[in-house]
C-alpha cells in the first residue's frame, strides 16, 4: 500500500468516526480549531495531515492517536 492510499484510508475513517459521533463537520472544525476546508480536505484524503493537527483530531473524537492511525484502519 501506497502513502497515498493510506492518507485515503486515513481520511475515511476520520469522517467515518466523526460522523458516528453525529458531528457536523463545521461543528468539529470550531471544537478543534481547524479550518473546515483543511478538514475536508484530510477526509477526502487530499492533504497531508501534519502530526499537530492529527492530535487535535484525534483529542475532539475522545480517541487515542494510535486509533486513528492503527494498522487495522491503514
Amino acid at each position: 500500500m501506497d502513502i497515498e492510499e493510506r492518507r485515503h484510508l486515513l481520511g475515511k475513517h476520520i469522517r467515518t468516526v466523526r460522523e458516528r459521533q453525529g458531528i457536523s463537520q463545521r461543528s468539529f472544525a470550531l471544537m478543534t480549531g481547524i479550518s473546515q476546508p483543511y478538514l475536508s480536505g484530510v477526509e477526502r484524503g487530499e492533504i497531508s495531515v501534519g502530526f499537530n493537527n492529527l492530535c487535535k483530531i484525534a483529542d475532539g473524537l475522545g480517541v487515542e492517536l494510535t486509533d486513528l492511525v492503527s494498522s487495522e484502519h491503514l
